[in-house]
């Protein structure tokens, strides 16, 4: 059984990978000129919303396992 605490991290870090997901994603939005650095951060934002996905399905998983 997962203790709260850690439980609790593991949402922080859900938090931070979104939190970084939304600033990439603005800053390439930001780029009128669409730049090397604008595709750079529309990766880097759909890496971030990708890991994020794949921490809460753990969560779920982890979750389910405690009921």
């Amino acid at each position: 059984m997962i203790s709260s605490a850690a439980r609790d991290r593991v949402k922080l870090s859900i938090d931070q990978l979104e939190e970084l997901f939304h600033k990439h994603d603005e800053r390439a939005s930001e780029d009128v000129n669409d730049s090397y650095a604008a595709a750079l951060d529309r990766g880097k934002a759909i890496a971030f919303q990708e890991a994020a996905h794949l921490v809460k399905s753990a969560l779920h998983d982890i979750d389910v396992k405690a009921l």
